[in-house]
């Protein structure tokens, strides 16, 4: 009986993990984050940004991933996108505002005029019982 309890424990626990970015650069970034969420209400990518970073800073970027899911996205540029870092993973992103865009995959999320589609870098990470509870990235 006690480890059906412990099993019904770990069964209904909603294990997620944050995402955390880290600018190794010696200038600020500003980052986004792609997650995929699955609610009642709602099942897409999210997009959300913009997190400022400045050197040596490690920030907590949005976007949570849940047991189960294994893959984010990120994307990260200087001041006047003079550096950017993504690579070939299109998403909708706010040209300058803070945001959270959902469906950020699909085109039409572009018809927005201060929406437009930048890089992201796919990223793999497993998130379970045992796993850390949140993600580390590091921007070179």
């Amino acid at each position: 009986m006690k480890a059906i309890s412990i099993l019904f424990l770990f069964a209904t626990l909603n294990l997620s993990a944050q995402i955390y970015v880290t600018n190794r650069t010696n200038e600020p970034i500003w980052v986004s984050t792609v997650t995929y969420e699955k609610t009642n209400e709602f099942k897409g990518f999210v997009s959300n940004g913009w997190y400022k970073i400045i050197p040596g800073e490690r920030r907590n970027c949005g976007g949570k991933l849940y047991d189960g899911e294994n893959v984010y996205f990120v994307h990260a540029h200087t001041q006047g996108y003079a550096r950017t870092w993504g690579n070939d993973h299109y998403f909708a992103v706010d040209k300058v505002n803070a945001f959270r865009i959902e469906n950020c995959d699909m085109k039409y999320t572009l018809n927005d005029t201060n929406h437009k589609s930048v890089k992201f870098s796919k990223n793999f990470i497993h998130i379970g019982i045992f796993d850390p509870y949140r993600v580390e990235f590091n921007i070179r």
